[in-house]
């Protein structure tokens, strides 16, 4: 008898996932945002965390039709090399876990933003998630992002149901 699980998926301190982020590549790099955040682990037995997924409070008021105080966003998602197809999983767990998790306010919505020169958000659509609007990105301007550029973003969001 194994007295230790197959996978799981829980929370882990917010410095592994940043490690695991520079690590894989994730291309944001690190979540250095100073305000509300939950990172998560989803981890194979035998193998340890093959893919990270964290929360935090969005950078501006309003994201989308919502405020700040009614969602939670997605703000990395990533996954080792090798365990690619763990993004998808990962993703699910999270709109499914995170906002009950989330210890700030209720979370009416989760919300992501998709880099449109990056990638067409299609990991959301197939979840069911909505987009929700078209933004020609902003260049920052706080301590917490690496990328500074002008880019183009769709915003993406998954409606809460109550439990």
């Amino acid at each position: 008898m194994n007295l230790f699980p197959i996978a799981s998926f829980d929370l882990i301190d917010n410095e592994v996932a940043d490690m695991l982020l520079e690590e894989w590549g994730h291309w944001l790099g690190a979540c250095n945002r100073p305000f509300g955040r939950q990172s998560f682990g989803l981890q194979l037995g035998g193998v340890g965390i093959i893919s990270v997924a964290v929360s935090a409070s969005t950078v501006g008021t309003t994201c989308g039709s919502y405020t700040r105080q009614e969602v939670v966003e997605l703000a990395r998602l990533c996954s080792h090399p090798d365990y690619r197809w763990a993004t998808r999983v990962c993703l699910r767990l999270w709109r499914e876990l995170a906002p009950c998790a989330w210890p700030y306010w209720p979370v009416q919505a989760c919300v992501s933003y998709a880099n449109a020169l990056r990638h067409s958000g299609d990991i959301f659509r197939f979840d069911g998630w909505e987009k929700v609007a078209d933004s020609k990105g902003s260049t920052g301007g706080g301590t917490w992002t690496k990328h500074k550029k002008m880019e183009p973003k769709s915003v993406w969001a998954y409606e809460v149901e109550e439990r």
